[in-house]
């Protein structure tokens, strides 16, 4: 199989599907599900006027204020015991003026495409394009990778985010990457790195996010002990 049988999708087709994912995260639930009775709804607006919307972070559910449109607010749900200082953060973390709220180019690889300066990444303008150039910039990059180079060129996503797993933008670019064709992926996360494909194959199952076998029977029944950390100077004296 060549690289061109990879491709089937035309790029009709694609910006369809494409921008039936992003609408579907630009709805959330509310169009998405079904509509209560006005009483209800009534009762559970004033709920949320008073006490906030209940919602959930990373970092803990929470109960967000908003005023004309604005994240103004967040505060631990009331059921938290201990909840996290990080969450008094968030309404700066969504409107904070770091955030790129428009699709935007590096002039030199608008100009020139992928016969741009790569010297000039992180020293470089960039301008700002509409939605529809960027998509299509984005399609026309995937058909020249694929075409050129093949699956093995393309890395889906890599990356954190406190969104959750639907409206993250790694997970959104993968999708969009695999509705075009084959690519390379991702496995784990930062929190726990290797020890998810190792440990599985040295106590049965990846113990990282479940209850860990304690020292003592790993000190009785092992003739080594592999220990995998950082020197604490370089992860800024947080202990391992």
């Amino acid at each position: 199989m060549n690289n061109n049988d990879l491709f089937q999708a035309s790029r009709r087709r694609f910006l369809a599907q494409l921008g039936g994912l992003t609408v579907a995260g630009m709805l959330g639930p509310s169009l998405l599900t079904p509509r209560r009775a006005t009483a209800a709804q009534a009762a559970t607006e004033a709920v949320i006027s008073k006490e906030g919307i209940l919602t959930g972070s990373h970092w803990g559910a929470i109960r967000a204020t908003v005023k004309d449109g604005r994240f103004v607010a967040a505060k631990p749900f009331e059921l938290d015991k201990y909840p996290s200082k990080m969450i008094a953060g968030l309404p700066d973390h969504v409107h904070n003026a770091a955030r790129i709220r428009y699709p935007m180019v590096r002039v030199d690889w608008l100009r020139k495409r992928h016969l741009s300066d790569t010297s000039q990444r992180g020293d470089n303008r960039f301008v700002r394009v509409s939605w529809d150039e960027a998509l299509d910039m984005f399609y026309e990059e995937l058909e020249r990778v694929q075409k050129t180079h093949g699956p093995s060129a393309l890395l889906t996503a890599s990356g954190w985010q406190s969104t959750g797993m639907f409206h993250n933008a790694s997970g959104m670019l993968a999708k969009a990457i695999a509705l075009h064709g084959n690519s390379v992926g991702t496995g784990g996360d930062y929190s726990t790195g290797a020890a998810q494909v190792i440990l599985p194959r040295v106590v049965g199952s990846m113990e990282v996010y479940e209850q860990q076998t304690s020292w003592p029977p790993v000190k009785l029944r092992s003739s080594a002990s592999i220990r995998l950390s950082h020197p604490p100077m370089s992860i800024w004296g947080a202990s391992m």
